[in-house]
């Protein structure tokens, strides 16, 4: 007999048995609100001073100065500026710490001397789906092994009658960007290219 009971996890998150769904309810205004606040903080004058006055306390001086001339590049944005131009939802993980949600999203900022910077990162939204450890505990037991190979993640992004998932971002990883318009589709087409010296991807 198929158990159609749906086990309600924890901040908008409910197992469904039916469909071996886990099953997770996300808001996009929520996820971009959060992303463009994390970005002005990370790139906010503040920030910029503190990263480089931590980094010259652990690392060699050689790696510092590598450092420093990237920070140079991007220590006089204007995080007031930042607009995000493309986002997107990448894979999403589950294990027995959470849900990780992978999102890559695209922007362009200005600096102080209107100069344009267009670049990614690839930022990682987590959220506690299980409440504790022993309602992971009961579920194990309750499913058995099934609960680990046959589950598969299924997002609903704006559902309205369903409480939605609680997330924080819990690391970034910083990349210079290309974006190129593509007039045929109407949107920007962006790509992470390497970092170099002579690549500063700015564009007036």
């Amino acid at each position: 007999m198929v158990n159609k009971k749906q086990i309600h996890l924890n901040h908008g998150c409910f197992l469904d048995s039916t469909n071996t769904k886990i099953v997770g309810n996300l808001a996009t205004d929520d996820i971009l609100n959060l992303l463009t606040q994390e970005l002005k903080t990370r790139y906010s004058p503040e920030t910029q001073k503190l990263v480089l006055e931590e980094s010259s306390k652990f690392l060699p001086d050689f790696v510092f100065q590598e450092i420093l001339q990237r920070q140079q590049q991007v220590v006089n944005l204007n995080p007031d500026s930042l607009i995000v131009v493309n986002c997107g939802v990448g894979d999403a993980e589950v294990d027995e710490f959470g849900l990780n949600l992978n999102v890559e999203v695209y922007f362009v900022i200005a600096d102080v001397k209107g100069q344009n910077h267009f670049r990614a990162h690839r930022i990682v939204l987590w959220s506690d789906i299980w409440g504790d450890e022993e309602q992971l505990f009961d579920l194990e037991d309750q499913l058995g092994e099934q609960f680990w190979t046959n589950y598969q993640i299924q997002l609903l992004f704006d559902e309205k009658n369903q409480e939605t998932i609680e997330l924080e971002i819990s690391q970034t990883d910083d990349y210079p960007a290309r974006l190129e318009f593509n007039p045929s589709v109407k949107r920007f087409l962006p790509s992470i290219v390497p970092f170099t010296d002579t690549d500063n991807i700015m564009l007036s």
